[in-house]
């Protein structure tokens, strides 16, 4: 598995609307692979030096943040966590292929695990504001991605 470098954004929540989304100072739109179905998707959220959150997503990146600001609690679902912070967050979406193909969703769900168990071992908490880990057997190239996504949410909050 191999990281495609990080799409990376800023993330300003307002109570007018649920956020608005910002690449190099500018208000922007998702763009590929963030906002496509083609790609699995692992992102992370991060402030003040810390991970606040890791999630993965199937859809594209607009869909996911809007049904998580927009969930009410129907199904058990209550939404993000987060959704009530009102600060600029760093946002980056990570891709990863394997010989020139897509990662499965999967192997990112085992890497977001990878990523969550990292941060309880070097801050000594959980991200703030996750929701749920999926476990699944993990293996070097899982727990190799998730310090390099680990270290680059960190240092883009600080």
């Amino acid at each position: 598995m191999k990281l495609r470098p990080p799409q990376a954004y800023h993330l300003e929540l307002f109570d007018e609307g649920p956020y608005r989304l910002f690449l190099n100072g500018a208000q922007c739109k998702f763009s590929k692979p963030a906002s496509t179905r083609q790609h699995p998707k692992l992102y992370t959220l991060s402030a003040a030096g810390k991970l606040l959150y890791v999630g993965i997503a199937s859809q594209p990146m607009s869909s996911r943040l809007s049904f998580g600001f927009r969930a009410k609690g129907k199904g058990g679902y209550h939404g993000y966590k987060w959704k009530n912070l009102r600060h600029r967050l760093a946002l980056s979406v990570w891709t990863a292929e394997y010989e020139g193909e897509p990662s499965t969703l999967r192997d990112l769900e085992t890497v977001e695990a990878e990523v969550a168990f990292l941060c309880r071992q070097q801050s000594g908490q959980w991200p703030e504001f996750q929701h749920e880990i999926h476990f699944y057997p993990s293996f070097c190239v899982h727990r190799e991605a998730a310090q390099e996504i680990y270290a680059h949410a960190i240092q883009r909050s600080s």
